[in-house]
């Protein structure tokens, strides 16, 4: 269901609240110290409903559409990753008062479409006993799809319930957005009591898609070689109706091309499938099978006397997913511990995304065990004080760290920067403690770090252009730079013509709110930099139409330019480059467009 205009009033037994707080999110266009586009936006009462276009006032998430994941710090996807699970963002926001959940209204109001799963929370009485663990309930989920542009009231049917809850889960996936969602506010509408007691009718639920309506009921299940009722997948893959290994003939292929079928399937459905048969379950409980691990889309399910169970599959583990684990605080430490013992010492890749449990203790065991990292994902842990770990134990292989939103401290990554010579990728997007000597942290790079493909520097305000000066000396392999809302640098002394000129390789070009950009900073860019695909000059004042088409004209690898709130920009002048570049997606944004 969705809505142009506020809804009409609800049944009298129904109580309407609107958001409190927002209690956890996993990105945010915003500053941390800032009001503008920030999560905590979407709490209180709308304020920009029925307006459409792009709002401060607003909740803005950091990326939109296939931009990111294009981009050269994009992320191999992992191996097994169940097709269902499309989210790429969430935000979790509290009520006052714990309803059962009738109707959830969200408030877009630019860019709509990119909610895809809403979950709830039963923090008063859905734990499970066996592991601990808080119980989150999926309410509603979809696939992702493109939307009409123009504000709407989100209110999808919901799965009934039989809890009441104050605190609901939204999950995105910006792949379709044309550019970035803006939520403005949300309410909760329910009753105090449970549905079947209430005398009017109840809004029915209504189900999915089946293709992605297929959550987990107990993970454990499945990874304890215990039976299960759902055999879809096997009943796919042996339609000889197998009874036994003897007459199955997909047993007799060779090793290697069985285990090349199954590396195509997730945990979930070799779980399933090693139920068929004893000679399929040695197939499917080989530990080569679990050399990429991703655990991310099972978030609600996974705890870490859970980890343990599969920890006798994981001895070969390369890459390990756990972002959203362990909501709830019901990660053990200790057993945490062990499961990187016994599983980790080779691990290559580890992402701990968004993970309240990862703290200053849990990363000093990470660091110390998982001794031949390559990449380490910290993205929003934000639990993490202290970070002297760095100091104490060398990542010597590490070529990609992501450190965005965290508390790192300016010696502790000099620390890491120092002893990893190969660094490749670092986002240090939206670091505050960093922004007082990110000009030392860039010295370090240019020293350092020679080897560098990708800089995120987010936000990071107190960078100037002389700091810049020792990443386009030293880091010619350079092919992604994002310095958005770097607003101290000036373009006057042509650090970016020293840029393009020092860094030739370069691909994505974020220049976002750097009002200095002058057009002969984008000719050399366009010039020196023959494989630019990505470039924003958002907010740029001194930029003209001539510049931009002689980008147009000479970028032939070109695919995004944004020239939202350029001042000598119009939109029509974008609407002829647009059909003139076909090929190139050229971004404007705007304001003040009131759909009534």
């Amino acid at each position: 269901m969705q809505s142009k205009g506020d809804v009409s009033p609800v049944a009298n037994y129904l109580i309407r609240l609107e958001g409190q707080d927002v209690t956890d999110f996993s990105s945010q266009y915003g500053s941390e110290s800032s009001i503008s586009y920030v999560a905590s936006n979407l709490a209180g009462k709308p304020c920009v409903f029925p307006s459409y276009g792009d709002y401060t006032q607003t909740c803005v998430f950091r990326t939109y559409g296939p931009w990111w994941k294009k981009a050269p710090s994009g992320i191999k996807r992992y191996n097994g990753t169940p097709s269902e699970f499309v989210s790429e963002d969430f935000i979790e926001i509290s009520f006052s008062e714990s309803l059962y959940p009738v109707r959830l209204e969200v408030y877009e109001t630019y860019n709509p479409g990119a909610i895809v799963r809403i979950l709830a929370c039963d923090r008063a009485g859905g734990t499970d006993t066996d592991s601990g663990q808080t119980l989150w309930v999926t309410l509603w989920k979809y696939k992702p799809k493109p939307c009409p542009q123009e504000p709407r009231i989100f209110a999808p049917h919901l799965k009934r319930i039989q809890f009441a809850t104050n605190l609901i889960r939204l999950e995105l996936n910006h792949h379709f957005l044309d550019y970035y969602t803006e939520l403005d506010g949300i309410k909760l509408i329910g009753t105090k009591m449970p549905p079947e007691s209430c005398t009017d009718t109840y809004q029915p639920a209504m189900s999915n898609d089946a293709d992605i309506d297929n959550d987990i009921e107990n993970l454990e299940d499945l990874l304890t070689d215990q039976k299960t009722e759902d055999t879809s997948l096997a009943d796919r893959l042996t339609p000889l109706n197998i009874k036994s290994s003897e007459s199955c003939l997909f047993t007799i292929l060779p090793k290697e091309i069985i285990h090349l079928i199954l590396s195509y399937l997730d945990i979930r459905d070799l779980c399933q499938l090693a139920q068929t048969c004893r000679n399929l379950k040695m197939h499917c409980y080989d530990p080569y099978l679990y050399q990429d691990l991703n655990l991310q889309p099972f978030w609600t399910q996974i705890s870490s006397s859970r980890l343990l169970l599969i920890a006798n599959k994981c001895q070969r583990l390369q890459r390990l997913n756990l972002s959203w684990v362990g909501k709830g605080g019901h990660m053990n430490e200790n057993h945490f511990k062990m499961f990187l013992k016994e599983c980790c010492l080779e691990l290559q890749t580890l992402e701990l995304s968004c993970c309240n449990f990862v703290g200053s203790n849990v990363l000093d065991d990470v660091i110390s065990i998982c001794s031949n990292l390559i990449e380490l994902n910290l993205h929003s842990c934000t639990h993490i004080e202290d970070f002297s770990s760095f100091k104490k134990w060398p990542l010597p292989k590490l070529k990609r760290l992501n450190l965005y939103r965290t508390k790192i401290d300016y010696t502790s990554l000099s620390s890491v920067v120092r002893a990893s010579c190969d660094l490749e990728h670092l986002n240090l997007g939206s670091c505050q403690l960093l922004n007082s000597s990110i000009n030392l942290v860039l010295m370090d790079l240019g020293t350092y770090s020679k080897k560098l493909k990708s800089l995120d520097l987010w936000r990071m305000k107190s960078l100037t252009e002389d700091a810049l000066s020792h990443i386009y000396l030293s880091c010619h392999l350079l092919e992604e730079l994002d310095i958005g809302w770097c607003v101290d640098i000036k373009s006057e002394r042509d650090c970016y013509i020293n840029l393009a000129k020092n860094c030739k390789y370069l691909k994505k070009i974020f220049l976002t709110a750097n009002r200095t950009v002058r057009d002969v900073d984008l000719r050399m860019i366009a010039l020196h930099c023959p494989l630019l695909e990505q470039l924003d000059i958002l907010g740029t004042r001194e930029v003209t139409r001539e510049a931009i088409v002689f980008v147009l004209e000479s970028c032939r690898n070109l695919i995004l330019l944004d020239v939202s709130f350029c001042l000598g920009i119009s939109s029509s002048d974008v609407c002829s480059w647009r059909a003139a570049f076909p090929l190139v997606t050229i971004k404007k944004s705007f304001q003040n467009v009131s759909v009534t």
